[in-house]
C-alpha cells in the first residue's frame, strides 16, 4: 500500500494517519483531528494541509458500510446436538470517535460480541427450533448485539444465521424423521378422505331413500350419457321397481335389467 510520504499506517487501529503536507479526505472517509494529543474535531470530506510544527495529526476511518463473518462455530443445542453456524453482522459507523476511541478495534469486539451472543441464544434452543424459526433467531441476535456496538460507535443493520451444518448422522436421522412425519400425514389425509367420502355416500342413500323420484332422474341422467354414444341401444321399463321380461328362443322367460345397453 502506497500512503505516501505524509502518511504512517498505525497497525493497532487499521487507520491511516498524516502528520504533514496536504490530506484528502474522501466522500466515503471521516478524519479525526488530533492536536497535541487531543481529538479537536471530525473532519468532513474535502482537503485538508497540516502544517510543519504543528503538533497536529489526522486519523483517516473508512465508515462505508461492512460485515463482521463469524465463521465455523461449533455450538450445543439445548437439546445437546452439536451443529456449526456460520453468523454474519452488516454494521456501518455512526460515531467515528466512538468506534476509535472506546475500543482498540471495533471490527473485533463486534465479532467477539455476536460470536457470544450466537452461542448463547443457540444454546438455549431445541435443532428443530433453529432450523425451523431462524427469523426469529436473527432477530434475537440483532437485539442482544446492536446495544453492545452502540457503545462503541457501531450501528447494526443486521444479523443473520448464513449457513447451519449438521453431523452426517445427525442430518440422516433428521432426513428419516421428516419422511415418517410425510407419510403419517398422507396417511391421516387418505383416511380423511375415505371418511368423507363415505359420508357422501350415506347422504345420497338416505335422500334416495326419502325421494325414489331422485333415483329415478339419476338413471334417466345415466341413460341419457350412454344415449350419446352412436351404436347403443337402451331398454328401458316403465317403473324403476318393475322388471323387463323376454322370451329367449328354446328358453323359458328371462328376467331383463331394468336398463340394459347393448352394442349393435
Amino acid at each position: 500500500m502506497n500512503l505516501g510520504m505524509n502518511a504512517a499506517w498505525n497497525y493497532a487501529t487499521g487507520r491511516q494517519e498524516y502528520s504533514r503536507g496536504v490530506v484528502t479526505v474522501y466522500e466515503y472517509e471521516r478524519g479525526l483531528l488530533y492536536r497535541a494529543g487531543r481529538l479537536e474535531k471530525v473532519l468532513e470530506a474535502g482537503r485538508y494541509r497540516i502544517w510543519p510544527f504543528s503538533h497536529a495529526k489526522i486519523a483517516i476511518v473508512d465508515v462505508r458500510r461492512a460485515s463482521a463473518q463469524v465463521t465455523n462455530q461449533k455450538l450445543l443445542t439445548s437439546d445437546q446436538i452439536t451443529v456449526t453456524l456460520n453468523v454474519v453482522a452488516d454494521y456501518e459507523i455512526a460515531d467515528v470517535a466512538a468506534a476509535s476511541h472506546k475500543v482498540a478495534n471495533y471490527p473485533t469486539q463486534l465479532y467477539e460480541d455476536t460470536q457470544l451472543a450466537a452461542r448463547n441464544i443457540v444454546g438455549a434452543v431445541t435443532v428443530d427450533a433453529l432450523l425451523e424459526n431462524r427469523l426469529a433467531i436473527n432477530a434475537q441476535l440483532l437485539e442482544a448485539v446492536a446495544p453492545l456496538a452502540a457503545e462503541y460507535g457501531l450501528r447494526v443493520l443486521g444479523v443473520a444465521i448464513k449457513d447451519v451444518i449438521l453431523a452426517p448422522k445427525v442430518r440422516d436421522l433428521l432426513m428419516k424423521e421428516v419422511e415418517a412425519r410425510r407419510v403419517a400425514s398422507a396417511m391421516l389425509i387418505g383416511a380423511r378422505e375415505e371418511v368423507a367420502a363415505m359420508r357422501a355416500l350415506a347422504n345420497a342413500a338416505r335422500m334416495a331413500q326419502e325421494n325414489p323420484a331422485l333415483l329415478r332422474l339419476r338413471e334417466l341422467e345415466v341413460a341419457r350419457s350412454l344415449a350419446s354414444n352412436a351404436g347403443n341401444t337402451l331398454v328401458m321399463g316403465l317403473d324403476a321397481s318393475t322388471p323387463l321380461t323376454r322370451k329367449a328362443k328354446g328358453k323359458a322367460n328371462v328376467t331383463a335389467p331394468k336398463m340394459e345397453s347393448e352394442a349393435e
